[in-house]
């Protein structure tokens, strides 16, 4: 395994490093340590390294046109209808950040954070102490988020904490996939994922409670098809393409919850969860203000497949629980499996 750390860029006076992995097979993972962002996935190609998901050249893109691009996610991924949420009887307010709801963690999410950094054998390791005095969520947690890539050609996102306090965690990454080499748009790429149901939004994205049936519809993709299909049948609602929370139905452990793929230079990338609920999204409004190092801002420029506990959950157990009580650890791990 080769490993490098370097200084990237500088934010509010601080270094923000550039942490690296290649494996036996030349496939590299890079990250930063500003909001512990997953930079780069390279695979050779005949042409050279390809990078399989979207990027920008310094710190100040991001903060400037898209803050969430790649970011890792946190505490609780999505949104939360007015910031407010229960643990037991216990009636919790946090800040919001998007009209009066709170999105990814609230304005102090984890993609604001420079986080410490290391590279260890064949991982990208960071942690950070997570206050309530800064994000304004109920309890402290120590969090630690380890990117390792294995010589099999595999991607494991861990997310570990201790909570000091009772809280919620429910964390996520926000990786675009581009697979094409040349600057197209994802419509030519083939999505199978393995959901029958979608929870239903109201008009501010929050879930209402209620399920929506994907199977026959342009949401579903039990069977492989391509996200051009998907998104020209949904050329008649305001997103003109999906923003939506996909629930998981029932499978083995071995069996990925999302296959995307390529249709004719065989890259894929195959994604395995054991939580409940997938977010698609397929860049709907993105435009030529967000300048990518190797793709065009555009619609439909990248998407995004964020997997997390279902974020109704947050009110109604049947879909889940991710609130942590004093002292309690808890574990998530995301994996995702590359092919070239």
């Amino acid at each position: 395994m080769i490993t490098n750390k370097e200084l990237f860029d500088t934010v509010n006076g601080q270094p923000v490093y550039k942490l690296s992995l290649t494996n036996a097979n030349n496939m590299t993972i890079s990250c930063l340590s500003y909001g512990a962002n997953w930079y780069e996935l390279l695979v050779p190609t005949a042409a050279g390294p390809q990078n399989l998901i979207l990027n920008f050249a310094k710190i100040a893109d991001y903060q400037a046109t898209n803050e969430y691009l790649n970011m890792s996610i946190g505490r609780v991924a999505g949104r939360i209808g007015q910031g407010q949420f229960k643990i037991g009887d216990h009636h919790y307010q946090v800040a919001a950040n998007e009209g009066r709801n709170t999105l990814h963690g609230g304005p102090h999410g984890f993609n604001q954070i420079n986080w410490d950094s290391e590279v260890v054998a064949n991982q990208i390791i960071f942690t950070h102490k997570i206050t309530n005095a800064v994000d304004s969520f109920p309890g402290d947690l120590d969090v630690t988020l380890t990117y390792t890539l294995t010589d099999d050609n595999q991607v494991l996102l861990d997310y570990n904490v201790l909570s000091h306090g009772e809280t919620v965690f429910n964390p996520t990454n926000h990786a675009y996939f581009n697979l094409n080499a040349d600057d197209k748009n994802i419509k030519n790429l083939t999505l199978r994922l393995k959901s029958s149901h979608r929870l239903a939004l109201d008009t501010e994205k929050i879930p209402t409670g209620q399920t929506l049936v994907n199977t026959d519809t342009p949401y579903g993709f039990e069977t492989q098809k391509t996200l051009g299909a998907a998104i020209d049948g949904l050329q008649t609602i305001p997103e003109k393409g999906i923003d939506d929370v996909y629930l998981i139905d029932r499978h083995a452990d071995n069996d990925p919850i999302a296959v995307l793929s390529h249709p004719t230079n065989h890259i894929s990338v195959s994604i395995f969860s054991q939580r409940n609920a997938i977010v698609l999204f397929t860049a709907n409004d993105f435009g030529p203000d967000q300048p990518y190092l190797t793709k065009t801002g555009q619609n439909y420029v990248g998407v995004a497949l964020e997997a997390q506990i279902a974020p109704n959950a947050i009110f109604d157990h049947d879909y889940g629980d991710f609130s942590l009580q004093d002292g309690e650890r808890q574990h998530y791990q995301t994996k995702y499996q590359v092919r070239f």
